[in-house]
């Protein structure tokens, strides 16, 4: 659980960092309210780690998935108002209801993990599961915005 809280943790800066220095957004309010939000349930993930495996750690991570996508998203729709942002998202399609699938499958994956933990009171290997899916998905959300990054970066080819 440390690790999954680490790893989201960096992915929320990855993000927040990529969305800072590679697009130009009219920013909002909200913008300067949502990462304390964020940070409190960051909090609430590195509170509920104990020895014993609580489902609401899932649940609070499940929120967090939800509100990091929202903003994500959101930025990224006002990012393509914005005409320096217009040779990054010429070859991108607006977003769909289609590409909120992913999202809404990770939340829906952990909420049913939590739920399989308070039905049958399980702490081993449905927690289990449930952070080994959690560090892949993290995973593979790092990995895929160092791809954003270096393409927003021009660092296609550079390692």
């Amino acid at each position: 659980m440390i690790g999954v809280s680490f790893l989201g943790i960096l992915q929320i800066w990855i993000m927040y960092s990529t969305m800072v220095m590679g697009f130009v957004w009219q920013p909002l309010l909200r913008d300067s309210i949502i990462p304390f939000i964020i940070g409190i349930q960051e909090f609430m993930l590195i509170t509920l780690i104990s020895e014993q495996f609580s489902a609401l750690w899932l649940y609070v991570l499940g929120s967090l998935f939800v509100i990091a996508n929202w903003v994500s998203h959101n930025s990224l729709r006002r990012a393509r108002l914005d005409p320096e942002d217009a040779a990054f998202f010429s070859t991108i399609e607006p977003a769909t209801l289609e590409d909120f699938g992913p999202a809404i499958g990770i939340v829906s994956s952990l909420v049913m993990f939590g739920i399989m933990i308070d039905l049958t009171g399980n702490q081993s290997w449905i927690p289990l599961g449930a952070i080994a899916f959690v560090n892949i998905v993290l995973l593979i959300q790092i990995v895929a915005s160092r791809h954003l990054w270096r393409n927003l970066m021009g660092l296609q080819g550079v390692e």
